[in-house]
């Protein structure tokens, strides 16, 4: 017998959470809020936003009590009598200073949580930032524009969500291990955590990803063009060539020999161009969506945010919840997914005021008790809302989430890197991968887009990609044929022991095989099913080929990236992937806590699509107010100035952006000359251009980090526009050990934005190689002895190297 926490189940409100900050903390109350917990909100400051605040409210702080912050001891006194109710307080902070100076250390919560701009520790830990400079330091915005100008900024609040999904994770698992600690995310490492290929492609191939517009440089046609009634995007990977052309109407481009592989189609990408954008000008947008259906190939249309709101696909999937603040009622997107079975109910949105009354008060059955009792295991936490007290159960690093036990079944980069995000924190996560599903056998002499772990693809090229070992590490690899008989049976005997099943194929693919939810859920009624295809598993659109890129503009993105009104941009950091891959590990802890209350499993679907979308939400609320957004390049509509800036040397560059009148004080000091410090805010937008040419006079003269390191010590928020190489020096980077050398070469990864006692890089696993634990995870999970192993690897149904 095993010592155990078993976590007993309560009613009512889930947790109790103090929030005090700005949207990250705002966006992780809001997960709270909407998985059930009560929630008490600070009010501070105002936060430059990108819509009116009266939208930022209504997407951030429905189901909140709100009361106003208070200055001095008085304030200290509330926030500290707060916190002492909390099970979980989440603060914002613009520096580590601003949240060590609230008393946060003295407060007496089982889990404390900090999101700030740098972490709480480093040389930077104090430099001010904003979304916008934090974007550029983490690696973003080098890769958003065109090659000849100035990178682009990505608006909105990317930074501040992805950061507020990621604390929302670590602090749930922390509550569901029923663990104390004190959590420290960095905004700035969570955007170097959600990059693509960006930081292998320079540690693994020598090379550093560059811009390049609409046009991705090395998967031809991917690209955006005008059609009769707007723009569309076409995302056209090698597989799906032939279909393109045969749907555009144009076959004979399969034989042509300036097309006939992605390499000669690189080498002819602007006759291929031409070709496409003299086909699709007549056409509309509903006409090439059509066709995308029908031959299967992925596109996306440019959608704005009334397009997104009237979407029939959207209303049908019951994406939309009704908010009020009892004046007024507007459709916000929901957090980025569906747990089947649960209302979808109305949210409301109450006035902060002076002194709200509290946290609601506890019943005796919804006291939160911890209590250690030896039980026997009979098959992961899905038998018993059961962790291990005292060992890592079979998590190959320790975390809160050791004893939890998840299937993942995904691909590409979404749910690999959701399933990363869960192991990092100590979940047992078993990789179920197809015989074939990293390539052939034999090296045929295409480089991956990343480049090969160890710089050669070596004796085990499937082995090697870089792209995917990246994504990899502290999982376990089970490759099994689930075409088989045999394989899908091993495979229901594993989900009967599992917590949790995580895939994101196509809405056919489980079904096809025989696996959908309602057979999984009869092997195990207490699991956790996740499900991510690109635009769901109901609705119109759910047959449609979907890839980032492609689905990016379909969520209202596009109507505010671009340099202009007549120039949209997509991202070129499939977006979407990165999104719902937080939103996915939010999603699993958010079941996994209901289960604990409940006892009963839940079937979670997410989309692509509806990520995106829920990253729209207060755009999407603002045009409900009568409120316009439109593109405008870098620049924001609360601050000013605010851009992009040229600085010494080749395509170097600055961003830098003022919140406020200090910051701009404060840069007039530094610059001199003709710039006003008295001109407010409106005066400042009405000189940007003059502002702009002398923040470029003064940034041309210096070299870009030395740039900001000026700036940053006359108090304005500013950060150099980064690539690979300049992240990996950073000295707040290499302080706080994020990128770790765990591959071989030693290659660094990047590693965990959160920072928390008990987790730590010190006992990661690298990538397995194909097939590395079959034998493991089929023992020590199943039982199966030898011989049966044996069998199994015999017929094909198991594989430690690609058949063929």
């Amino acid at each position: 017998m095993m010592p155990r926490l078993t976590v007993a189940r309560r009613e009512g409100a889930l947790d109790r959470v103090l929030e005090i900050g700005g949207c990250a903390a705002g966006f992780c109350g809001r997960l709270f809020a909407q998985a059930g917990c009560d929630v008490v909100r600070i009010e501070g400051g105002m936060v430059p936003a990108w819509t009116s605040s009266a939208a930022l409210d209504l997407f951030l702080h429905a189901d909140k009590r709100r009361e106003l912050g208070r200055d001095g001891d008085e304030g200290r006194s509330r926030l500290r009598e707060l916190a002492a109710q909390a099970d979980i307080v989440v603060v914002e902070g613009e520096t580590a200073e601003a949240v060590t100076a609230l008393g946060f250390d003295d407060w007496d919560a089982p889990v404390k949580l900090a999101i700030t701009p740098f972490g709480r520790t480093g040389p930077k830990c104090n430099w001010r930032a904003t979304p916008h400079t934090l974007l550029a330091m983490g690696g973003y915005t080098n890769l958003m524009g065109d090659p000849e100008r100035a990178p682009l900024s990505l608006p909105g609040h990317y930074v501040e969500f992805q950061s507020g999904g990621l604390a929302f994770t670590a602090a749930s698992a922390c509550r569901l291990a029923g663990q104390r600690n004190t959590i420290d995310v960095g905004m700035m490492e969570t955007v170097m955590a959600l990059s693509q290929f960006t930081t292998v492609m320079w540690h693994c191939a020598g090379r550093i990803r560059s811009r390049h517009g609409n046009d991705f440089w090395s998967v031809p046609p991917t690209n955006m063009f005008r059609c009769a009634d707007g723009w569309m995007y076409i995302n056209i990977v090698p597989g799906f060539w032939d279909a393109f052309v045969t749907g555009l109407g144009m076959p004979e481009l399969v034989l042509d020999e300036r097309f006939t592989s992605n390499d000669v189609r690189m080498e002819n990408r602007d006759a291929l161009h031409a070709i496409i954008a003299r086909a699709v000008l007549p056409l509309t947008r509903e006409e090439m969506l059509q066709r995308a259906t029908e031959y299967r190939f992925p596109l996306g249309v440019v959608l704005d945010f009334e397009e997104v709101l009237g979407t029939q696909h959207l209303r049908q999937r019951d994406v939309w919840q009704r908010v009020t603040d009892g004046e007024r009622e507007v459709l916000s997107p929901r957090p980025g997914w569906v747990v089947h079975g649960e209302p979808n109910l109305v949210r409301h949105l109450a006035s902060p005021k002076l002194q709200s009354k509290g946290f609601r008060p506890r019943s005796e059955t919804a006291t939160y008790e911890v209590v250690r009792q030896a039980t026997q295991r009979t098959g992961g936490a899905a038998h018993g809302n059961s962790l291990q007290a005292d060992d890592q159960g079979d998590g190959l690093c320790c975390g809160p989430l050791n004893g939890v036990r998840i299937l993942d079944l995904t691909h590409v980069w979404a749910g690999p890197l959701a399933t990363r995000f869960l192991a990092d924190l100590g979940a047992a996560v078993v990789k179920v991968e197809r015989p074939m599903g990293r390539g052939p056998r034999e090296y045929r002499g295409a480089t991956p887009i990343g480049g090969w772990i160890g710089g050669e693809p070596g004796d085990e090229p499937w082995n090697a990609n870089a792209v995917f070992v990246k994504l990899q590490r502290n999982k376990r690899s089970l490759a099994l044929d689930l075409k088989t008989d045999a394989g899908r049976e091993a495979f229901l005997e594993l989900v009967a022991v599992a917590d949790v099943v995580i895939e994101n194929f196509s809405a056919r693919a489980m079904p096809a095989l025989g696996l959908d939810h309602d057979r999984l859920h009869e092997a195990n009624p207490r699991l956790i099913c996740v499900t991510a295809p690109g635009y769901g598993r109901s609705g119109p659109w759910r047959d449609r080929v979907a890839f980032g890129p492609s689905v990016e503009p379909m969520s209202g993105l596009t109507t505010v990236m671009g340099y202009g009104p007549d120039e949209p941009r997509n991202t070129a950091m499939a977006l979407m992937d990165a999104i719902t891959a937080v939103n996915a590990a939010a999603a699993v802890m958010t079941a996994l806590r209901r289960r604990q209350q409940t006892g009963k499993g839940a079937f979670v679907e997410l989309a692509l699509h509806e990520g995106g979308v829920a990253l729209c939400g207060p755009w999407l609320i603002e045009h409900q107010l009568g409120g316009t957004a439109r593109r405008v390049g870098n620049r924001h509509p609360e601050m000013a100035p605010h851009g992009v800036y040229r600085c010494a040397g080749e395509d170097k560059w600055l961003a830098l952006g003022c919140r406020n009148a200090e910051d701009w004080r404060a840069l007039c000091a530094l610059l001199g000359g003709a710039l006003d410090p008295n001109w407010n805010l409106d005066a400042r937008r009405h000189h940007h251009d003059a502002i702009d040419s002398a923040i470029a006079g003064w940034t041309s003269a210096r070299e870009k980090q030395a740039a900001a390191r000026e700036l940053q010590a006359a108090g304005v928020p500013s950060g150099a526009v980064n690539t690979t190489p300049d992240m990996t020096a950073d000295s707040q980077v290499q302080h706080r050990g994020f990128f770790v050398p765990l591959e071989a070469g030693p290659t660094p990864m990047p590693g965990n934005p959160i920072h928390m006692s008990g987790i730590g890089s010190e006992d990661w696993r690298p990538c397995p190689s194909l097939g590395q634990d079959n034998a493991v995870v089929l023992s020590q999970w199943l039982g199966y002895r030898d011989g049966r192993i044996a069998e199994l690897a015999q017929a094909g149904v198991i594989v430690d190297k690609p058949p063929r």
